[in-house]
């Protein structure tokens, strides 16, 4: 999903869990761009999230990373602005 918010392209989607520091594909994603929040769901079904803001980082084009929470067999929800 993205849209346009007072001049910023923001972009916001899900992408599978993986083991901690294992890399997880966020589809439109690009070094460069700003993550402004990022969500653990401990199921596809889950209300119960867990914030990983300052743990996830951009390591490649449609890649991201997670520091230290293992987030395998949830999703993880990214929203970013893009910066290119």
């Amino acid at each position: 999903m993205m849209g346009e918010y007072r001049g910023f392209r923001m972009a916001a989607t899900f992408g599978a869990g993986a083991a901690a520091a294992a890399n997880i594909t966020i589809t439109g994603i690009a070094v460069g761009d700003e993550i402004i929040a990022a969500f653990h769901f401990a199921t596809a079904s889950a209300i119960l999230t867990t914030d990983l803001l300052a743990e996830i980082s951009i390591t490649a084009a449609d890649t991201v990373q997670n520091a230290t929470t293992d987030t395998t067999g949830g999703v993880v929800q990214v929203f970013w602005v893009k910066k290119n």
